[in-house]
């Protein structure tokens, strides 16, 4: 398998390569070829990206899918103290996931089941008591983190909750059986809200704070999904990430229990000194690079519409739900840039695996609506290609940092390249299009 390469930018704003050491083969590392899109390395980022490196060798798990688990039981585990204001909303520390892998080949359950293990050592109780599976309605999901009744029913004070679904596609058919309150009562529990019914006026669960894992199939997927639902808001509350075999280990024993033990001693100390945390806002360095570049390309054009757009519609709120848990495993209320980095690569990695797993028409798209309007503009332009100058005046909306960003990934994609060319008699970059083989 060809080594695969993720392009930096160089000062002179040229396009520069870089290896991936998570995905990279080297020696004596067999790594099987991968179907989908690579996440980029940035989202190993802190404690969490440490973690996930001490275990990969471990593991024939995505490293990604290891990594999402990890902050989704972390988010859980630390509860509802730590959260942040965007606009008016005030978000939790919750990373819902939805990992999507083929039933053999994408090590779904591995990727839980890793981070199952080690929250199991640092965490016991919150593993005993509070992770759950077997979603079937709205009400049952309020049951499990119920008020109480008086003296009839002392309620569960414990509001934390992960919720792992190992067939996602049957509580995807549950979700719309008709009739079910399952659908929005998720939407109400992402958001932190309280939890209730009209039917059972009773059954009532005030500040519940629950993650939600599960796990399909791209095939399933894709045969569940309907426009609607996706429309109604409930699948945009999960970031969708393509997972797959990393590693060929046919004898693989786990990781050793030195190293579990090694690892959830650390983990309980950040878990519980990030419950003790209250509001978590971005370093003047995070907001500046949220202001300048991470919020206007999450947004992308208004015009965007259509099935990616419609799974990947909370990516700017989800781009500092995740960098606010990487800062709380990192020991500090203040999201720094790394941290804003390595959720927007997040984020990233979610559309691109939208547009892979959700089919041909959707994979024609990058995931990025600015990318997507270069690929266009440089395939229509014929066999002169598009100059940097006819590239800023397209992309107009980015300043210079990001339009570097994009032309970067536009020459990662196949048959596209950057090229120096005389143009009225000067040297200029000039972005180049050829079918590929």
């Amino acid at each position: 398998m060809p080594v695969e390469l993720h392009l930096a930018t160089a000062p002179d704003g040229r396009p520069q390569a870089r290896q991936n050491p998570m995905y990279d083969p080297g020696p004596g590392v067999d790594r099987p070829s991968r179907p989908g899109p690579v996440p980029d390395p940035e989202v190993f980022c802190g404690w969490a990206g440490e973690t996930v490196r001490d275990l990969d060798p471990t593991t024939e798990a995505d490293p990604v899918g290891v990594l999402v688990n990890l902050l989704s039981a972390g988010g859980a585990a630390i509860g509802p103290g730590p959260f942040m204001w965007i606009g008016n909303d005030r978000h939790p520390a919750l990373i819902w996931a939805l990992t999507v892998g083929a039933t053999a080949a994408g090590r779904k359950g591995a990727g839980t089941n890793t981070a199952r293990r080690l929250f199991k050592a640092a965490v016991p109780d919150f593993i005993a008591c509070n992770t759950r599976s077997g979603l079937s309605s709205g009400e049952g999901l309020i049951e499990m983190v119920r008020d109480g009744d008086g003296d009839k029913d002392p309620g569960v004070l414990d509001k934390r909750l992960w919720v792992v679904e190992s067939e996602y596609g049957v509580t995807m058919a549950r979700g719309r059986r008709e009739g079910s309150s399952l659908s929005g009562i998720l939407r109400q529990a992402w958001n932190g809200e309280d939890l209730g019914v009209m039917n059972r006026e009773a059954l009532h669960a005030s500040a519940p704070h629950i993650a939600v894992v599960g796990h399909i199939s791209p095939r399933e997927l894709r045969a569940k999904m309907q426009d609607a639902e996706m429309a109604g808001g409930t699948y945009n509350r999960f970031l969708p990430v393509f997972v797959h075999r990393n590693l060929l280990d046919p004898d693989g024993r786990g990781a050793p229990d030195e190293l579990i033990d090694n690892l959830a001693t650390a983990w309980k100390t950040v878990l519980a000194d990030a419950r003790r945390v209250g509001e978590v806002q971005l370093s003047p360095e995070a907001a500046q690079l949220w202001r300048e570049e991470v919020y206007p390309a999450l947004c992308g054009d208004e015009s965007d519409e259509g099935p990616i757009a419609e799974f990947t519609a909370r990516a700017a709120p989800y781009a500092k739900r995740a960098a606010m848990v990487y800062a709380l495993l990192d020991h500090t209320d203040r999201i720094a840039e790394h941290h804003l980095r390595a959720a927007w690569a997040l984020v990233r990695y979610a559309r691109a695996s939208a547009a892979h797993i959700l089919g041909p028409t959707a994979a024609a798209s990058t995931g990025d609506p600015h990318l997507d309007k270069l690929v266009h503009a440089v395939k229509t332009a014929g066999p002169c290609g598009m100059t940097q100058s006819q590239v800023q005046v397209l992309l107009k909306r980015l300043n210079a940092t990001q339009r570097a960003d994009v032309t970067a990934r536009l020459v990662q994609l196949p048959g596209f390249a950057a090229a120096q060319l005389a143009t009225g008699g000067r040297q200029q970059t000039t972005y180049l299009y050829a079918p590929p083989d």
